[in-house]
């Protein structure tokens, strides 16, 4: 199966990246390379395959989330899937499990929210308002915040 929607392109010396389409917070991403990832985690085939069919109908929407070590923390399904399809891809680093569970949690919101995330109010509302206060850091370099 080929990923039509996939949004890459080859970086010299990385190889073929693939861009997701949300990179809210661009100063916590970095282009890392699929073999550099570590995998702590299985997958499930079921789950794997929904994952599958959304990438293949949305392209990838939200970046995987690795902790400071380079341990995939959030994006399993998703890395499994898009490693038959390129080198590498954008990622969230985060510092520590603050930043680990805000980014999971923004990328769930903003998965069911797509195609209509327009700007970073939902951060503040509802369930997510809680893992936002722990990493309100992230929204003072308002450059590197893109809505």
């Amino acid at each position: 199966m080929t990923l039509d929607k996939l949004h890459k392109n080859i970086v010299e010396g990385t190889g073929t990246v693939i861009w997701p389409l949300y990179m809210l917070f661009k100063n916590k991403l970095k282009i890392v390379k699929f073999d550099d990832v570590v995998l702590r985690h299985g997958t499930h085939a079921e789950f794997k395959q929904t994952v599958r069919d959304d990438v293949n109908r949305n392209g990838l929407l939200c970046p995987m989330v690795l902790d400071k070590d380079n341990v995939l923390r959030n994006g399993n399904h998703r890395f499994k899937v898009l490693r038959k399809h390129g080198d590498a891809s954008l990622f969230y680093v985060a510092k520590d499990d603050a930043e680990v569970n805000f980014f999971s949690r923004m990328n769930v919101k903003v998965w069911e929210m797509h195609p209509n995330v327009n700007d970073l109010s939902f951060c503040f509302e509802g369930k997510m308002k809680k893992y936002t206060e722990k990493c309100l850091h992230l929204f003072t370099d308002v450059k590197n915040v893109t809505p």
